[in-house]
């Protein structure tokens, strides 16, 4: 009894040392805390710190977070000259970032390429096409895209020859929703050389009628036999990354990671950077073709508004464009025109995926490879098994972008792995009209599936593809949440035991997708040390009705202590 008795006190003793000096280095650590530059106070701050998730306030110095909690805790750290902002109750939330977009190509769209994403019909797109023509020089390209056939009453795949005729004089390359399909009319295909007798490119279909004529659409690879005669006088690419940056912080989006990108568009951000101008945090992925060259060239580098340490590759093409590559024939397209089954198509070869994911390795960059089909992402994740098998090391972080149609045995192993799904949530609500009749239903059990891969215990990072889809981070935000379109369809939710929580899919936007980078320790979170990257909003997007996200508007963006975005309510 009296050994228990002494053991008590001895341990009481130890408990209020430890008191005490938890006392002492907490005055010794707010004695040390900086006084704010400003202090945001009387918010509903969401800060996704286990520790503390909710608060009232933020108190910032420099590009950090020096104070997270009450009024009174932010007020503190005020000095003559912290500005001092109420927000009126209005929701805070850490920084949204997109974990897979295309920059560059947003802007295109902002600066003067044909949206046509709102067409319901062939005969619309060749209308708008026409009206652009007759603003348009004789031979001046005609550029534009984001059009859907699955949204046209037929639902077939288009031929050039109504384009083709309103657009005699003029080349048109206008390319499907996905990136991965395009359509060419007359003069476009006359210019690249074309004729009925070119062959298709590995990776890459020329899709003909019956008579063996062109029709226009060209799929993945073969895209650049249009693509490389593309000769416009769009604006330059500085333009083009302004362009989209201005539409990104109006959305609440703080960082991009954009996927694909050459080592001429490296340097553009690069000058940027170094001006200025670049406000956004991008974390840029190199092209797959130029990766060996450009990191034993460049290295890494990681700065505070870009970084480049991850490569890009393309294992398949879309679902939507038929594309990607199946385990098994598509349910709707069986076989090829030649009567041979049909399963998609092979954009690189699994054993240069291998050979990038090494080499990835050896130079210490990440890479990340585009694979849709649950027979694209079975051979990737074989390749980077591979490579690890070769050149074992824990902190790889290597991704999959898309991940959508996953076979069920595969899914445990991206956590096995420790490889990273990228996924995208408005994707799932845009193809779920369609996508079981590309896979049939016993491949569908596989399909956008978030919460099986969370169970297995791999973050999710969040993004939208932009601008294949819209670069807004809050319908990325409802979808994952309801599984369901803008007009609240279907009922529950398209296989609805795949959503996400809200909190899931706050992390998506945020500390998942900072981690995809490495950069959990910087951003994703509103805590002490952090960099000060957050949205200020006008709704609670954590308890308000779901279709009311989508609606959400953001006040504020700021950026490492800048404000870079703001309304005037």
């Amino acid at each position: 009894m009296s050994s228990i008795v002494g053991s008590s006190v001895v341990a009481g003793v130890v408990r209020s040392a430890l008191l005490v000096l938890g006392a002492v280095m907490a005055a010794a650590s707010s004695a040390q805390t900086p006084p704010a530059d400003t202090v945001y106070v009387n918010g509903n701050v969401y800060t996704l710190d286990a520790a503390r998730p909710r608060a009232e306030a933020l108190g910032v110095a420099g590009d950090r977070i020096v104070a997270v909690g009450s009024d009174a805790d932010a007020r503190r750290l005020a000095q003559p000259g912290t500005k001092v902002v109420d927000l009126n109750g209005r929701t805070v939330l850490p920084g949204l970032i997109d974990a897979h977009c295309h920059v560059e190509s947003l802007g295109s769209f902002g600066l003067g390429h044909i949206d046509l994403s709102q067409t319901t019909s062939f005969d619309d797109v060749v209308a708008t096409v026409a009206e652009r023509v007759q603003q348009a020089q004789k031979g001046e390209w005609i550029l534009g895209g984001r059009w859907d056939h699955e949204s046209w009453p037929d639902r077939q795949l288009p031929t050039h020859h109504k384009l083709s005729a309103v657009s005699p004089d003029n080349p048109v390359w206008v390319t499907r929703v996905d990136g991965h399909a395009g359509l060419a009319n007359a003069a476009a295909m006359r210019l690249a050389g074309l004729t009925a007798e070119t062959p298709s490119p590995a990776g890459g279909e020329i899709i003909k009628d019956e008579s063996g004529a062109l029709t226009g659409v060209f799929i993945d690879n073969a895209e650049d036999l249009i693509a490389g005669h593309i000769d416009s006088t769009m604006a330059d690419t500085a333009a083009l990354l302004l362009k989209a940056q201005e539409m990104c912080l109006a959305v609440g989006l703080t960082g991009v990671h954009d996927a694909g990108i050459s080592p001429a568009e490296v340097a553009v951000y690069r000058e940027l950077a170094e001006s200025g101008r670049l406000k956004l945090r991008v974390y840029a992925m190199v092209g797959g073709r130029y990766a060996h060259a450009y990191f034993r060239e460049h290295g890494l580098s990681i700065g505070a508004r870009l970084t480049v340490r991850s490569a890009k590759l393309f294992a398949d093409g879309a679902l939507g464009s038929r594309g990607a590559w199946l385990s098994e024939p598509y349910s709707d397209r069986p076989s090829d025109s030649t009567g041979k089954p049909y399963t998609g198509l092979v954009v690189m070869k699994p054993e240069f995926i291998r050979q990038v994911a090494e080499d990835g390795l050896r130079q210490g960059y990440q890479v990340c490879t585009h694979a849709i089909g649950d027979r694209g992402n079975h051979e990737t994740l074989n390749a980077y098994a591979v490579a690890l098998s070769r050149r074992p090391t824990e902190n790889h972080r290597y991704r999959i972008e898309h991940a959508q149609i996953l076979a069920l045995d595969d899914i445990p192993r991206f956590a096995k792995l420790g490889v990273i799904p990228s996924m995208q949530p408005t994707h799932a609500t845009s193809d779920m009209r369609w996508a079981e009749a590309r896979v049939g239903p016993r491949r569908i059990a596989g399909a956008y599936a978030w919460a099986k891969l969370r169970r297995t215990g791999v973050p999710i990072p969040g993004g939208s593809d932009f601008p294949v889809e819209s670069h807004n981070p809050f319908y990325g935000l409802y979808a994952a949440i309801t599984r369901q379109d803008h007009n609240g369809s279907p009922a529950g939710g398209w296989l609805p035991g795949e959503r996400m929580t809200r909190t899931e899919a706050l992390r998506s936007f945020t500390l998942d997708a900072a981690y995809a980078a490495f950069e959990e320790d910087l951003k994703g979170s509103l805590q002490v040390g952090k960099l000060a990257d957050f949205v200020v909003i006008d709704r609670d997007v954590m308890t308000c009705a779901p279709r009311e996200i989508i609606q959400t508007r953001v006040l504020r963006t700021v950026i490492g202590g800048e404000t870079v975005y703001a309304v005037n309510e």
